[in-house]
């Protein structure tokens, strides 16, 4: 095509390329992203119903197929409760449909799902912000070490044997930060944000994103509040670069660091009695 049929000059043609960028969610230099999402603080909580109603009925079924192919040997439901091979195929089909129902939710319009979420990986440094969720999780171990941190929390009751500690390490890696990151960073952070600021909406996603840890840890307000400071780090990540992937990085930098320690510390696993 000549240039006398590109309406664009040579300036513009070559600024183009960012206005895109820019409309999937790359701030300027300085700025933080400007949230409009196609979805509201109803969609969030939707999601949400869903997710507690999926979660109850698998475990359910996951539970009631472990009493029944248990034997002679019966463990307690809490015992169930708190077993990865009970709790990690229950919540991966939970999730399952959750994800299922985050792309209707998007698409029925007609939209595209990873646009309209902004998902986009960042273009150099991915490593960067990996490190940034090691350097984090190395943060929380030692701040660990001067908080009054209980000694025993429910979520240690995953780790008694290495199968299931190797399961909740693959979830953990894997599907468990993916879906998080969509349901916090990708929904709830962009509806709470057009509604009601940058500060507010980084502030109360990441208390909610503690929140549903409390059963984990015991309702104790140190670990809580490091979980909190998590949150916080990872929604402003979001609210910077306006790209779930980076958070997801992030995530997963940070679980990785944790999942690793516990490995070197066990032995790979095999003796978990150190650490509990």
């Amino acid at each position: 095509m000549s240039s006398g049929n590109n309406p664009l000059s040579p300036e513009q043609q070559n600024t183009a390329p960012l206005a895109g960028e820019a409309q999937q969610g790359v701030s300027p230099p300085g700025q933080a992203v400007a949230e409009d999402p196609p979805w509201g603080i109803g969609g969030v909580v939707r999601i949400a119903v869903v997710a507690a109603v999926a979660i109850g009925f698998f475990s359910m079924i996951a539970m009631g197929v472990a009493i029944l192919t248990a034997g002679p040997v019966r463990a307690s439901a809490s015992d169930l409760a708190r077993n990865p091979r009970v709790v990690v195929p229950a919540q991966f089909a939970a999730y399952l449909v959750v994800v299922i129902y985050m792309v209707w939710l998007v698409r029925s319009p007609g939209r595209r799902f990873w646009t309209a979420i902004r998902w986009h990986w960042p273009r150099v440094r991915w490593f960067g912000w990996a490190g940034l969720g090691v350097a984090l999780a190395l943060f929380v171990q030692a701040a660990s070490a001067l908080l009054p941190i209980p000694k025993s929390l429910p979520i240690d009751r995953y780790f008694r044997d290495t199968a299931g500690a190797y399961m909740m390490a693959v979830f953990g890696l894997t599907f468990a930060p993916l879906v998080e990151e969509l349901f916090f960073r990708g929904f709830m952070y962009p509806a709470l944000a057009r509604r009601l600021g940058m500060i507010a909406a980084v502030l109360i996603t990441a208390a909610l994103f503690a929140f549903i840890h409390t059963s984990q840890l015991a309702n104790a307000w140190a670990p809580l509040l490091l979980l909190f400071l998590v949150g916080v780090v990872l929604t402003a990540v979001r609210a910077r670069t306006g790209s779930v992937a980076t958070t997801f990085l992030v995530h997963v930098g940070y679980n990785g660091t944790l999942f690793t320690l516990l490995y070197v510390a066990s032995d790979a696993f095999r003796h978990l009695e150190k650490v509990s």
